[in-house]
């Protein structure tokens, strides 16, 4: 592990349709990231999360991190800062 995720009050993990195992094994990934388990907010969608907020969009085998710099009109602007391995 070579960094923590820096982030204030939640992080939201955008499932994007995969599987409750994956969910919960990334959850677990991300508390050794020096996330809260309490701070992540399970997301179907990437719609709703404000400006500021870290964003971590599960793949098959990694998790991209990412911190979102505008929203708008139901769109997201969030560049990638980092992946995890799984």
């Amino acid at each position: 592990m070579s960094s923590k995720i820096d982030y204030v009050d939640k992080v939201y993990l955008y499932s994007s349709g995969m599987s409750s195992e994956l969910v919960e094994r990334s959850k677990r990934v991300l508390t050794e990231y020096g996330v809260n388990h309490k701070d992540i907010i399970i997301i179907e969608s990437p719609e709703g999360v404000p400006e500021g907020s870290i964003i971590i969009t599960i793949w098959p085998h990694y998790l991209s991190v990412a911190k979102v710099k505008k929203v708008r009109e139901g769109s997201i602007y969030a560049p990638q800062l980092f992946n995890i391995d799984m």
